[in-house]
């Protein structure tokens, strides 16, 4: 499926993939990941779910809008095996994704070649094994009026690609509306053009993505 500018792909939940080559094993931890603190909390995780493991390596592609990959090889020789990883990632043209790779040692050496085959290979295992999702770069907004503008609001909602993020109801009504980042200016102006709505643009900032 062609991607339109606002959206990338990524994954809904934690995956697991496998290979073995001459004794050697190793799991791949495939997970959601959106910042760096986060990723370095569920590296601690995988590590405590495998403390045996010889090697813990890993990479990432983080960041929709400005990506930044990294990857270390935890020990194995340079560009083994974080790399081939984040290769595996590249691959797939996921973002917002970490993937670990955890080598149990067979005992047999398998040379740099073989190295990089087994991690990139455990973390295309769990790539295969994941269920890929698009995701939308998202805009918000909000909107303030009286009643009986509750039904253009809407309407105007279901008509375009926004999604009503939340609806806050007092003495006015306020909405919370998201929208798809390269038509925030379009949507924006069609709520504009109801000189009875107040459009907060001063809100508009980053939304949550969502999955479709």
């Amino acid at each position: 499926m062609k991607l339109s500018e606002d959206q990338y792909y990524n994954i809904d939940d934690v995956a697991n993939g496998l290979f073995k080559d001459r004794g050697s094993k190793f799991i791949a931890y495939l997970f959601p990941s959106r910042d760096e603190e986060t990723f370095k909390a569920q590296l601690q995780l995988v590590k405590a779910q495998e403390p045996t493991a010889r090697h813990h390596c890993w990479a990432f592609r983080m960041g929709a809008e400005s990506l930044v990959e990294r990857s270390n090889d935890d020990g194995e020789p340079g560009n083994t095996a974080g790399l081939p990883i984040l290769r595996a990632l590249q691959s797939a043209e996921l973002i917002d994704v970490a993937c670990v790779v955890v080598r149990y040692f067979g005992g047999t050496k398998l040379g740099v070649p073989g190295l990089i085959h087994a991690y990139g290979q455990a973390c295309k295992e769990a790539v295969s094994a994941s269920v890929v999702v698009t995701r939308t770069i998202e805009r918000t907004f909000r909107v303030e009026g009286n009643y009986d503008q509750i039904q253009f609001i809407e309407q105007l909602a279901r008509s375009t690609d926004a999604t009503i993020v939340n609806r806050e109801q007092s003495v006015h009504i306020c909405y919370t509306i998201a929208v798809p980042k390269s038509k925030l200016e379009e949507i924006l102006e069609r709520y504009e053009s109801n000189h009875l709505l107040r459009v907060r643009r001063d809100a508009a900032g980053d939304a949550g993505t969502g999955a479709s």
